[in-house]
């Protein structure tokens, strides 16, 4: 076999090799979610479980010595941001307060089954909207946006339910809540943001499952925006 024949050959067989290589590296990639193919929207949930609703109603027996959760994300910068901060926006078209609306005008028309593409066999009634529990998920939405976590466990330990301070255990003798972090890119105005967060919590069993909870009888919906991120938190009061 000529020199050339054999370079030729080498050359061949080493760009045979990257091939495979690369079609099983796109394989562990789709596989685990890495690259997604599909068309489909999707929000961020928070890890290690990405679908898990919160969920926490009165124990039958206290025990302060119980293990508690423990953040996903301890080294968070910086100390907790307790504020409301108002309304924040991405343009003069993509509002934080337009978005709450939305999310929760379109969680009663759901639970109301007026939404075709969400049908259900529960009789659930109307949330009323809570603008205490509102300024709490929003205040918790501005700390995720800017300290930079995503979780329901903030990096000091707090729960959703340490969260609801003084409204639990009364007047909520259950809660639950349900974030989203959705980007702005792409989208024109806020309802196409609240239906980017809408869909995706009803794409995810634990979330779809927190929404169409009968045991609910109000929300409050809060939103923060920073930069092109978009912090959503739903928290949830049953009496």
């Amino acid at each position: 076999m000529s020199s050339f024949a054999g370079r030729l050959l080498g050359t061949l067989l080493r760009t045979i090799l990257l091939l495979v290589l690369l079609s099983m590296l796109l394989s562990v990639a789709v596989t685990t979610g890495t690259i997604n193919l599909g068309p489909e929207e999707r929000i961020e949930t928070p890890d290690p479980i990405p679908d898990w609703p919160f969920v926490w109603e009165i124990p039958l027996e206290t025990n302060d010595s119980a293990e508690r959760p423990t953040p996903d994300d301890p080294d968070a910068v910086g100390d907790p941001v307790q504020t409301d901060p108002g309304t924040t926006n991405a343009g003069d078209d993509i509002r934080s307060e337009e978005i709450e609306v939305a999310v929760h005008e379109r969680i009663n028309t759901i639970r109301a089954g007026a939404d075709s593409n969400h049908e259900h066999d529960g009789d659930l009634e109307e949330l009323a909207w809570d603008e205490d529990i509102a300024d709490i998920s929003r205040t918790y939405s501005h700390d995720m946006g800017e300290r930079g976590y995503f979780s329901h466990v903030s990096p000091e330990g707090e729960t959703p339910a340490d969260r609801f301070g003084g409204l639990y255990p009364a007047p909520c003798r259950g809660v639950g809540e349900n974030l989203a972090r959705v980007s702005t890119m792409g989208a024109s105005d806020s309802e196409v943001v609240a239906d980017q967060v809408v869909e995706g919590w009803m794409n995810s069993p634990g979330h779809r499952e927190n929404i169409l909870r009968a045991q609910w009888d109000s929300q409050g919906i809060g939103v923060y925006i920073n930069g092109s991120n978009v912090y959503a938190t739903q928290k949830f009061c049953g009496g």
